[in-house]
């Protein structure tokens, strides 16, 4: 099926908005298994969803030594679909789970296959993404995606799973004043079928227009941030026993928390800049709620 004729099918183009709120679900709960494996926080970013043909998909992703291809089957094999990751984001990650908290990697210029420890990194993610897309799919019962693992060379795209069409999911990763590198999902489009009716598209994208506004506004509330040096327990009686100059032994600095609404949410180290006590956040411990 061409892209000109994915843009006139009523029924796709109106499931595209749930996809999309399926995807930006997904992306939360990737971050955070990938905060819990390498004890980095790394940005995770819905990018574009949109409907392709699989031609027009070949053109649109890069194709470059070091990258990743991860298939998977839907439903035991009815569909197919894969993950594509660029060979700079591959390095980057892979030196985050290595110890660089930065996922600086050392600057390789691609003319190489992906390596087998990069390929590992790359099926695990997917298939961590492929359960989260599974667990927030907008119908139930949701559609399995069954994943194999990561290979270096380019997938075919002629498979008879993509001949309605390709929903492309781009996702990037890192902050975004330096990102680290994207990878795509692309889905059958046989997978929005039966999602909704083109009649119900403009009451989705009302409501999913609510959902950001209320959700900006809500960034806007006050929550109370409080930098701990540490915690320890003590006695009530060698407490009423201290005097001016006797000392507390703190333990150690090297990393202290931040609780955000009695919620310790952040960790870092103290320290000082410009003659200001600061404190450094090296990692996320845990999400935000403005509501205590």
């Amino acid at each position: 099926m061409s892209t000109a004729m994915l843009t006139q099918d009523r029924e796709l183009q109106a499931a595209v908005p749930l996809v999309e709120e399926c995807l930006r679900h997904a992306v939360r709960r990737l971050r955070t298994r990938m905060l819990t494996r390498s004890g980095t926080d790394t940005a995770v970013r819905l990018v574009q969803v949109r409907l392709m043909s699989p031609a027009e998909l070949t053109e649109e992703v890069e194709i470059q030594q070091g990258a990743a291809w991860s298939p998977f089957y839907v439903d035991r094999g009815q569909a197919t679909g894969f993950t594509v990751f660029e060979g700079p984001l591959l390095e980057r990650l892979t030196a985050r789970l290595f110890g660089d908290p930065q996922g600086l990697g050392i600057g390789l210029t691609y003319e190489r296959a992906a390596t087998d420890v990069e390929l590992r990194v790359a099926s695990r993610m997917a298939e961590e993404l492929y359960g989260a897309i599974e667990s927030h799919w907008p119908s139930r019962p949701a559609p399995h995606l069954v994943g194999r693992p990561a290979a270096g060379n380019r997938l075919g795209l002629s498979d008879a799973g993509f001949g309605g069409g390709v929903v492309a999911c781009v996702l990037e990763c890192g902050p975004e004043e330096d990102p680290m590198g994207r990878l795509t999902v692309a889905l059958p489009a046989s997978m929005l079928r039966g999602l909704v009716s083109a009649s119900d598209a403009p009451a989705l994208a009302q409501a999913a227009s609510r959902r950001e506004s209320n959700y900006e506004r809500l960034m806007g509330c006050e929550v109370e941030l409080v930098v701990e040096l540490t915690r320890l327990q003590s006695s009530l009686g060698a407490l009423r026993k201290l005097r001016v100059g006797d000392e507390l032994t703190l333990g150690s600095v090297s990393e202290v928390q931040a609780v955000v609404n009695g919620k310790a949410s952040f960790a870092g180290e103290p320290g000082a800049c410009d003659g200001v006590r600061c404190f450094r956040v090296e990692r996320r411990m845990a999400l935000i709620s403005a509501i205590a």
